[in-house]
């Protein structure tokens, strides 16, 4: 919690995902970052905040380029197609969306 003590306006919601994801009481997301390494929690997180994700906001997709992840590339890959949306594979395995 320290960590962002310097940061007003920053709560910490501790808990398991997607039980807590009511929690957040943000209106308008402009940055989500998912790096759970479990696709279920990953694709709730996802769902749960895409309407209040604004327009030009971001989602990072880490373990989205690895292997090991697969199971998370193929679950985005359908979230993407449902939403019309293309993540963008960076080289350093992650993925990126930026809602239009």
């Amino acid at each position: 919690m320290q960590t962002f003590a310097a940061f007003p306006g920053v709560e910490i919601v501790k808990g398991i995902v997607p039980d807590t994801l009511d929690q957040v009481t943000s209106d308008a997301i402009c940055y989500l970052s998912l790096d759970m390494n479990n696709t279920a929690p990953e694709i709730a997180a996802a769902q749960h905040f895409w309407d209040r994700l604004v327009s030009g906001g971001m989602i990072v997709l880490d373990d989205y380029g690895w292997r090991k992840q697969i199971n998370q590339k193929i679950a985005f890959d359908q979230f993407a197609e449902a939403h019309g949306i293309k993540i963008l594979s960076l080289p350093t395995g992650q993925g990126l969306i930026i809602k239009t």
